[in-house]
This record gives structure tokens, C-alpha cells and sequence, in this order.
């Protein structure tokens, strides 16, 4: 055992396990979608927001906010990084784990919206002191944000992969960055009325089970090749000796 280095075995434990718990965690999201609770959330940040939201602005958010959640744009901005970490790291585990991770994010995000509905009952209570006129059908199958889970499955693997390898400093400034980026689609989500609050958390958790899987993958990885350079290495030292 002591020649056996199990800590990347406890880390792809750890990032199953919680995977799995933000899995079960966007799974009861969808469950009470309709709950008491969480439409007290939606509506307490709905009106905050309503509160301290500028018109004139508004207008320009929502450019931005339509401009970065186009597909196209996702998948290209998925496919560039996702090769250029790949040709770096000399492993084409990048590139699918970028694309991989956004492609499922994205699969998984429409089958939801398509199997989880908020009631008129639920978002008439959004209604109550609003002075703009919005469709229940804008909202009723809105969980969770696509822009979202898109931000967080693309910067968070590319967070992922610029890790690898680097002190914990290091990490912990990448990790920054991807959620600042995330939290920065969530509140232009939230600030042209595209969403509801529970609609950009469920992408956020959503996005996370995802990443933590291919964190998981992309650990695996990269002890493998790590193991293989050693070996190399080993060899070409004892040829040398010999």
C-alpha cells in the first residue's frame, strides 16, 4: 500500500458522491417546483429585482444575455477551448470532457424543461404588484436555465482542466474566475426577466453534477499519463545506468 498513491481513488470518490448529491438535489428541485417554499423564494428575488432594475438598461442586458445563450455560440466557444486545452495537455480527454459536459448539460437541461412544469396558480403569485405584462408560458417550463447550465458546464470544466497539476492558489483563482462568470449569466438572467430564481440555481446545480463528473473523468486521466511519463522515465534512467 505504501507504494500506491490513493488519493486521485479518494477524489473521483469524492466527486462521484457529489455529483450524485447535486443529482438528488435537482431532482427534489424538480419535484417541488410548485412547493410553497420555493415560490416564496422566486418571488421575494422576482420583486427585489423589479425593485432595483433599471429600464433603461435593461434593453442592453438583455442584447448581452440573448447574444452569449445562442447554441451555436456555446458549442463553438465549447469546441475552441476544449481543443486548445487538449493540444496543451497532449490529450484528447480535453476536448471531450469540455464538449462532453456541455453537449450533456445541454440534453439534459431541454429533457427537464420538458417533463417539469410550474402551475398558473404558482406564477400568478409573480404577477402580484408587477406592472409589466408577461405570458405564464414564458415561465411554466423555464427549469432550469439553459444559459446557466451552459456557463457553468463550459467554465467549469475549463476550470477543471486548467487545474490540473497546479498549486492550490492557483486553483482556487480559476475556480473564482468560472464562478464569477457563472454568478455574472445568473443575474442577467435574472435582470431581463428570462428566468425565475429556482430556474438559475437548478442550472448552477445541474452544471455542478456535471462538472464533478468530468472532474472525476479528467483526474482519472491525467494519473494514467502521469504514470506513464514515470515509467518512461524510469526506463530511460536505467538504460542509461545499465
Amino acid at each position: 500500500m505504501s507504494g500506491i498513491d490513493i488519493t486521485p481513488t479518494r477524489q473521483r470518490f469524492a466527486l462521484v458522491l457529489l455529483a450524485a448529491g447535486l443529482f438528488s438535489v435537482l431532482a427534489f428541485m424538480a419535484a417541488e417546483i410548485n412547493s410553497w417554499w420555493m415560490t416564496a423564494a422566486d418571488t421575494s428575488v422576482w420583486n427585489w429585482f423589479d425593485a432595483h432594475r433599471s429600464h433603461n438598461r435593461r434593453g442592453d442586458a438583455a442584447g448581452i444575455f440573448d447574444y452569449i445563450g445562442q447554441p451555436i455560440h456555446v458549442a463553438v466557444a465549447g469546441l475552441v477551448s476544449g481543443t486548445l486545452l487538449a493540444v496543451n495537455a497532449r490529450s484528447i480527454m480535453r476536448l471531450i470532457a469540455v464538449t462532453g459536459t456541455v453537449g450533456a448539460g445541454a440534453v439534459l437541461e431541454q429533457t427537464l424543461k420538458h417533463t417539469v412544469g410550474r402551475t398558473r396558480e404558482n406564477l400568478a403569485q409573480l404577477r402580484d404588484g408587477s406592472l409589466l405584462d408577461w405570458s405564464d408560458l414564458d415561465y411554466m417550463h423555464s427549469f432550469p436555465s439553459g444559459h446557466v447550465t451552459g456557463a457553468a458546464t463550459l467554465f467549469g470544466t475549463i476550470a477543471v482542466c486548467l487545474s490540473v497539476g497546479r498549486n492550490r492558489l492557483a486553483k482556487t483563482a480559476i475556480s473564482s474566475v468560472a464562478a464569477i462568470g457563472v454568478i455574472a449569466v445568473a443575474w442577467l438572467a435574472l435582470y431581463v426577466r428570462a428566468h425565475i430564481f429556482t430556474d438559475v440555481i437548478g442550472g448552477m446545480v445541474l452544471g455542478g453534477a456535471l462538472v464533478a463528473l468530468s472532474a472525476s473523468a479528467i483526474i482519472s486521466t491525467a494519473r494514467r499519463q502521469n504514470g506513464t511519463a514515470n515509467e518512461r522515465q524510469l526506463q530511460r534512467t536505467r538504460s542509461r545506468t545499465v
